[in-house]
């Protein structure tokens, strides 16, 4: 090859060898030296033929063709650029590239005749390479585009398609139909869908449009990019002097130049559109090393003349300043196919470029952010399968993007699922393309390599590919654990945390099933709690006590009788429950089943511990409205009634028990009203001193019941125990009492004393119920004592006793009710913040005739004062009682003996008295 055939890198030449093309570029070669023999001839010319002359004689195995002899009878149109020439920066040097300018056409030819300017005869235009342009092209031309794609792109007057990047026409406009005879709306015929191709032949300086009726028009083609997905393909009419001024504007539109090389006159031609580009780029297209198309103009001769049909020739070449020229040549040839001229083509590359280095690093930026991405991402082709992944999904799926690639949707299912026919599981579906058009999976489990599942939620929309093509991008995210804890608060609501059975709102649930169900006469309940079982946490440790109810579970778990369930009440009661009894041998025979599985001997912490487990038996009663929680109260009932009798006894739900719980739950019902509506009400019982002075009186509730009269506490109480009432009992009392007492009229400041059995110093608000409680009634705190059965004391947490110090430090007094009938010790009596122990009746009853109750008394007495607490006698009846209990130094007395429990109006006018008769004191020594 000659030196004016090294191209610079990116150059494509043709490969056929085409035989007449060589005779027909000796030909030309004998014409052009006769002539440049016949006449003078332009230096300039002749050096740069000469030049090009012996570049083509010096390529190896080349004939000379030359008539007569002479090695200068082509004229070329560039010269070689110098060795040292800086690619960089010398445009001959692999870079012929120049942006747009304006100019006036140039000629250069081998003849002396003079220059004649005109319109330049336009080259073929060669099929570009669908490359995504910037806006610059299309912005100069016919301004920014608008949104929608093809159809709101504004096209010219022209005859004009719109083309995607396979070349396959996306729109015509209304001119281009008129000159094709061709309608969009035609499906025989219409131009719309057809690959250019069919429509348009030849090259694109002198084309041939097929029309509808098969007769050919003959155009020219003027093509330019739009984005980095459409073309624009406009069609000139030719024939007209307008056109040719047409075409060089349109060039100067689009940013193109084109030049010839007529080969039988060695005459180069430049468009004005040409010269305007290499001006704006600031290179000189003839300089010292002759013009800049020399080297595509060598090259394609040289192919021509080794005879390579076909040939063509394209180059990027780069210019300083970012800025890029695409040189594109082609061999432009007569019917006969013999080459006539050299056609090239000159753009603007450098928006072009720009944009695509933009979308390039896009395109990067945007696959760095998907590979930081925590969650996972993937992207699957038409027919489902992977086409890439981030490194979050193959961590999630436990593998690696090689392997992950080209698997189906389909096998990455965890579960079998129907797939379409189109071969897509039922969680990939075909929806338009669009964020606003995608869906949500909240779980999808999905197959991990090792054969594990994993849960996945998963996002899914369409997007669209390069080339039109649908494709699925699917987000996932690992939601396992999120799915576990799900289901751990789900099975809180219905599974006992520790014995992992059903829980009561969960059994209260299967029997409500079972009552509605058509077996109903056959379900059983047997309740069992197990017996003192207080004493295996005192003993040996709530550690111990709960492996004791997982042992327990488990054994009933194991070995109940088949369609029976067991399930966890609360603390240490269980409930079985039984769909059918006739598979257990019948009610009585399930619940001797259940006692003898929960009494047995079990080793807890390297101890045997013997346990027993009273039950109680419920059936259904015809009633049809029972419900579930009926039936396990009666199955309580019955238990609590074994438990009175008996360890480890068991009881039955009999009619009678039945009747009483129902009565009792209709008198709860009747006493939570009763708080509710304020239908309750104090009597007070005086506490004197030795000398009947009142210092105190004890505040005791009375229920005035409508229909039965006045019920006693002892009847209504232990509903209210069982029902969960007592805190708004206490709470009834303390604010009733205390608003009494701030209403009495004394000499001295008598304090009422309160019983406090729900609303204990363990509750978080019990300090500011009691101090607002005051503060709303206007008793002074020094006014108030509050009274606590001892075993309520025992083990009091630092909180509770910090609340009575609390109020202790406000006036407030703290009594010790029932003293020595409950688990308290000396120690905790010294820890507690009481200012009073009441001596229990137990004790009171045999102090004047038993000699161990008076020893007792004796020593309870002895012990308060020796702590700095004062006593108070309780159930004081007779005067043989109080002789004995002032004899042993008791501070203050209550009972019958001064005066029964009395209605408030009563109390006021004893108050108003300031004192109570007492017996006379005798010599009792």
């Amino acid at each position: 090859m000659s030196e004016f055939g090294r191209g610079p890198r990116g150059e494509r030449d043709g490969a056929g060898v085409d035989a007449p093309a060589t005779e027909a570029v000796a030909r030309a070669d004998l014409r052009r030296s006769r002539q440049a023999a016949g006449g003078p001839v332009d230096p300039e010319a002749a050096r740069f033929a000469g030049q090009l002359a012996r570049a083509i004689d010096r390529t190896p195995g080349t004939p000379d063709d030359g008539a007569d002899g002479t090695d200068d009878a082509v004229v070329a149109v560039a010269a070689p650029a110098p060795a040292a020439a800086d690619p960089a920066t010398d445009p001959r040097r692999g870079s012929l590239l120049a942006p747009p300018g304006t100019g006036p056409e140039t000629v250069h030819t081998g003849h002396p005749a003079p220059h004649r300017p005109g319109p330049a005869r336009p080259g073929a235009g060669p099929e570009l390479p669908v490359r995504p342009v910037g806006p610059g092209v299309r912005e100069t031309a016919f301004g920014r585009p608008l949104p929608g794609g093809a159809d709101a792109l504004p096209l010219p007057g022209a005859p004009t398609l719109v083309c995607d990047r396979t070349g396959r026409v996306l729109r015509a406009n209304p001119a281009f139909t008129q000159l094709a005879g061709r309608s969009p709306g035609d499906a025989d015929s219409g131009p719309l869908g057809l690959h250019l191709r069919r429509l348009v032949v030849g090259p694109d300086g002198d084309a041939r449009l097929i029309r509808a009726d098969g007769t050919l028009v003959r155009v020219r083609v003027v093509r330019w990019d739009v984005g980095a997905d459409l073309q624009v393909v406009m069609l000139v009419e030719l024939g007209s002097g307008s056109d040719a001024r047409r075409i060089a504007e349109l060039e100067r539109m689009a940013r193109v130049g084109t030049w010839t090389y007529e080969l039988a006159s060695a005459t180069l031609r430049r468009s004005a559109s040409l010269q305007d580009l290499y001006r704006g780029a600031g290179i000189d297209p003839d300089g010292p090393d002759g013009p800049i198309e020399g080297e595509q103009v060598a090259l394609l001769c040289q192919g021509l003349r080794n005879g390579v049909r076909g040939g063509d020739h394209h180059v990027d070449l780069k210019l300083p300043g970012d800025r890029l020229l695409g040189c594109r040549a082609s061999v432009e040839r007569a019917d006969d196919g013999t080459p006539v001229r050299l056609v090239g083509t000159v753009r603007d590359l450098s928006a072009q470029r720009l944009a695509e280095n933009r979308h390039r690093a896009a395109g990067a930026r945007f696959a760095d952010l998907v590979a930081l991405l925590p969650t996972g991402v993937l992207l699957f082709d038409a027919t489902g399968r992977v086409i890439d992944a981030n490194p979050a999904v193959c961590e999630i799926l436990d593998t690696v993007p090689e392997d992950l690639r080209g698997t189906t949707a389909a096998a990455l299912s965890a579960e079998p699922e129907p797939l379409s026919p189109d071969g897509l599981p039922d969680w990939l579906r075909r929806v338009p393309p669009g964020v606003d058009n995608g869906y949500r999976l909240d779980a999808l489990p999905l197959l991990r390599s090792d054969g594990t599942r994993v849960w996945c939620g998963v996002g899914v929309t369409v997007t669209r590919a390069d080339d039109g093509a649908p494709l699925f991008l699917v987000v996932c995210e690992d939601v396992t654990d999120r799915r576990r804890a799900a289901e751990v608060l789900r099975s809180a609501g219905t599974v006992d945390a520790l014995t992992r059975l059903p829980n009561r709102a969960a059994a209260l649930h299967l029997v409500d099933g079972l009552l509605a169900g058509p077996g109903r006469d056959g379900v059983v309940l047997v309740c069992g709690d197990l017996d003192d079982f207080s004493r295996v946490n005192s003993s040996l440790g709530h550690d111990a006590g709960d492996d004791l109810l997982v042992t327990l579970a488990g054994r009933l778990q194991r070995e109940l009788p088949f369609g029976c369930t067991a399930a966890r009440l609360s603390g240490d009661e269980f409930v079985v429950i039984c769909s059918d009894h006739t598979e257990a041998g019948g009610p009585e025979a399930l619940a001797h089943t259940v006692a003898a599985l929960l009494r047995t001997s079990i080793t807890v912490g390297g101890r045997p511990v013997e346990v027993t487990a009273s039950v109680g038996l419920a059936t259904p009663a015809p009633d049809p409205d029972l419900r579930a929680a009926d039936l396990l109260r009666f199955a309580e009932v019955a238990m609590y009634e074994a438990k009175k009798r008996s360890r480890g006894g068991v009881g039955v739900a009999t009619d009678v028990v039945v009747r009483t719980a129902t009565s009792q739950l209709g008198l709860e019902a009747e006493l939570r009203a009763a708080i509710a509506d304020d239908r309750l009400v104090l009597e007070y019982q005086p506490v004197v001193t030795a000398d009947g002075r009142v210092r105190s009186a004890e505040a005791l509730i009375r229920w005035p019941h409508p229909d039965r009269g006045l019920v006693p506490p002892g009847e209504f109480l232990p509903v209210a125990q069982r029902g969960g009432l007592m805190r708004e009992l206490d709470l009834w009392v303390l604010r009733t009492a205390a608003r009494e007492a701030a209403g009495w009229q004394s000499e001295g400041e008598i304090a009422v004393a309160v019983n406090l059995a729900g609303l204990l110093p363990g509750d978080p608000e019990f300090a500011e119920l009691v101090t607002g409680t005051l503060q709303a009634t206007g008793l002074d705190h020094s006014r108030l004592i509050l009274e606590l059965v001892e075993t309520s004391l025992v083990a009091l947490p630092p909180h509770a006793l910090a609340a009575m110090a609390d109020l202790v430090g406000r006036g407030v007094r703290f009594a010790v009710d029932d003293f020595g009938t409950g688990y308290s010790s000396l120690a905790r009596l010294k820890e507690l913040p009481a200012q009073t122990v009441k001596v229990d009746r137990a004790f009171v009853t045999g102090i004047a005739e038993d000699p161990v109750d008076h020893a007792v008394a004796r020593a309870v007495v002895d012990m308060a004062r020796a702590m700095g607490r004062s006593t108070v006698a309780e159930g004081v009846e007779t005067a043989a009682q109080f002789e004995a209990l002032r004899g042993i130094g008791v501070d203050a007395f209550q009972g019958w003996l001064f005066a029964r429990p009395l209605p408030v109006e009563q109390m006021r006018e004893v108050l108003r008295s300031g004192r109570l008769r007492v017996p006379p004191s005798t010599d009792v020594a």
